[in-house]
Order: C-alpha cells, then sequence, then structure tokens
C-alpha cells in the first residue's frame, strides 16, 4: 500500500506530533511504502505562514498520487482545501487553538500569538472538516471533534498515543544523577493551557514543610507571555534558586531527567493525550495530575488527581509523595502497568486498519 504523508514542517527536535508521525513511519514502513511530503519554514513565524499557506498545498498537490492520503496532523488540515476527492486520513491532537480564537484569548496568549492563530486557525479548520476519516488520538478528543465540528462519530477512530520503550526504569549505573535532594518535576511548555502557576505555587507550599525540595522545569517556554507570568510569579514568592529551567532536551536523554525524578507534577488546563505524564509512569516516576480534558483517560488510576486550580490538593499530594515510602511504592507499580496499555504497536496496527478501510471505499 502507499499513503501520502502529509507531515508538515521539517524539525530536527523532536516534539509530541513529530514523535508520532516518526514513530508511524518506522513501525509501518515494512508494510506501507510512504510518500513523506513535508516543507522548510523560512523567517520569523509569522511569515513562515506564507510557505505554509502558499507554497505547502502547491507542493503536496504536486506530489501525490491516487493513494490514501494521511494528513499526519490537524495543523495541516489545509492543505485539503486545495485538494477534491481524495481518500483522506487526518490525524488530531487536539483543538485547543480553536478555543484561543473562539475566546479571544489575548490577555492569556498575547495579540502577536492570537494574531496568529486567527489567521492560521479558520483554514486548517474549514480542511478538516473536508477529510474522509479522522484519527482523534483520545476519546477527549474524539468528543472535541464531534462537538466543535459537527463530524460524523462514525467517521472518527480513536488511535491513543504510545511510550517508546526506551522510557523505563533505569540502573543507577545506567545515569549520572542530575539533581540533588527531592527533585518535583514538570516537563512542557509554560503557555497558558499548561497552567504552571498552579504548579509554582502549590512548590512554594511544599518548600515549607520540605526544605530540600527543588523543581525542575524541562522544556522550551512556548509562550513569551507564559514565561513572564511565571518568571514574575517565582520572583514573587522567592524562589530563584529552588526552581531549574533545562530548555529542550533531546529525546534519547529525556529517560534520565524523569528518572531523576522524585515526582513528575502536570497541572494541565486541557491536553489532547499528554505524552509527560505517560512517559513518567513508564519511568517508574510517581504522578500528579489535573483531573482536565484526557489526562484521566491516560493515567487511569495509577496517578493522583486535583483539580486545575487546587493549589492546595497539589500541595499536599506533592508532600505526600516526597515522604511516604509505601504510597510511593503502589505508584511506582500501578503507573508501570498503566503505561504498558499504550504500546505504539496498537496505534500502528489501528491506523493501518483505517488506511485498508479508507483505500477499498
Amino acid at each position: 500500500m502507499r499513503v501520502d504523508y502529509v507531515v508538515g514542517e521539517t524539525t530536527g527536535e523532536i516534539f509530541g506530533q513529530s514523535r508520532y508521525q516518526k514513530m508511524l513511519y518506522l513501525l509501518l514502513g515494512g508494510k506501507v511504502q510512504f510518500n513523506v511530503i513535508s516543507y522548510k519554514r523560512f523567517g520569523p513565524l509569522i511569515t513562515s505562514l506564507f510557505s505554509k499557506h502558499l507554497l505547502y498545498p502547491r507542493a503536496v498537490r504536486k506530489k501525490i498520487g491516487n493513494d490514501v492520503l494521511h494528513v499526519a496532523s490537524h495543523e495541516q488540515a489545509h492543505v485539503l482545501n486545495f485538494l477534491r476527492d481524495k481518500r483522506t486520513v487526518t490525524t488530531v491532537f487536539d483543538l485547543y487553538p480553536m478555543h484561543i480564537v473562539k475566546k479571544r484569548m489575548t490577555g492569556e496568549y498575547g495579540w502577536a500569538n492570537y494574531l496568529l492563530h486567527w489567521l492560521d486557525v479558520p483554514s486548517w479548520v474549514s480542511g478538516l472538516k473536508k477529510s474522509k476519516r479522522m484519527l482523534a488520538i483520545s476519546e477527549f478528543t474524539k468528543k472535541e471533534i464531534v462537538a466543535n465540528l459537527r463530524y460524523p462519530a462514525e467517521k472518527v477512530e480513536v488511535t491513543h498515543l504510545g511510550v517508546d520503550k526506551k522510557f523505563r526504569p533505569l540502573e543507577k549505573t545506567e545515569w549520572p544523577s542530575l539533581f540533588e535532594g527531592r527533585v518535583i518535576m514538570y516537563s512542557g511548555t509554560e503557555e497558558f493551557r499548561k497552567n504552571v502557576p498552579t504548579l509554582i505555587k502549590a512548590f512554594y507550599k511544599v518548600k515549607k514543610r520540605v526544605p530540600d525540595a527543588k523543581m525542575v522545569k524541562v522544556g522550551r517556554p512556548g509562550s513569551r507571555v507564559g514565561r513572564k507570568r511565571v518568571m514574575a510569579l517565582i520572583d514573587e514568592l522567592n524562589l530563584r534558586k529552588d526552581v531549574t529551567f533545562v530548555d529542550y532536551v533531546p529525546d534519547d536523554e529525556l529517560p534520565i531527567y524523569y528518572n531523576s525524578a522524585s515526582v513528575f507534577v502536570f497541572p494541565s488546563l486541557y491536553e489532547g493525550f499528554g505524552f509527560p505524564p505517560l512517559e513518567a509512569m513508564a519511568c517508574g516516576v510517581p504522578v500528579i495530575t489535573s483531573n482536565a480534558a484526557s489526562l484521566p483517560e491516560v493515567v487511569g488510576d495509577a496517578g493522583i488527581m486535583k483539580r486545575p486550580d487546587d493549589v492546595d490538593g497539589f500541595a499536599d499530594a506533592m508532600y505526600k509523595v516526597l515522604t511516604d515510602d509505601g504510597l510511593v511504592a503502589g505508584m511506582i507499580k500501578r503507573g508501570l502497568k498503566r503505561a504498558k496499555l499504550f504500546p505504539w504497536e496498537k496505534t500502528a496496527r489501528k491506523t493501518l486498519e483505517v488506511y485498508e478501510e479508507v483505500s477499498s471505499e
């Protein structure tokens, strides 16, 4: 089978979407001949829209055949506005950008970022509705698709994401000790929906009870407004010496960071899936998350969940994990078991089934 694989912007870094695209390519390579179609952006972000919306659709139209077309991210679905009568499968990670535009979240994301969304989102939303089938990465995302796009539920297949085998508990001889003391780790951006200020406030409360506690934040800011808000709060609470910021970490090194943590905390307001908590569980790290969006679907009963706005609840949960070895042992056991429910092979198998169904239509 041949599949035209529309993956969007070329990047040397591995993030959620590029990890998904890479894993499907590797696992289905023996059964599917992928015709990968990507593009390189140029200039600052605002001018990159020219590459994405004008040059890329033309390239796709030139390079595709009459086979199955997989748009491997909803953000590239704008190309479907330039195509007709194609057997198309589109992967949807989340529809949060739609909410940013609908709610005019200028204060949370800044005018420049909001403007980019305002220019970008309508085109890929329009393209999404033209897709023959959709792959949703969680039941939560499927509900979002049906509710916000009024797309037929029977045409949406849930293909949960997976966790790579390199995310596992490491022996002490395999990795250097990155941090000292009891470490609270968060991995992700600082954009509004990630709810990092709640984590900072909870950490401040924990420090009063566990003086040697430290916090490590891994990943790029993702938002200038978000970074500014987080740093202002850290200064207000006098936590500069207790919070370490680590920029982008290569995918192969991430397991070392997880294994260096005492607890992983993820208070997000909205996630289409939630890679970081799953990766942390697979590494044998206790996980505390919010009970919002798709996170209960991923974490299940393996972690502790709190309302996204419950600062005291997060603080109490963090304190218990840092001081109760019995609780930790149980959480680690349940987390490792839970992570095994999300193999990439299952994602690939269900994706191939959808390819075959669309191909025969």
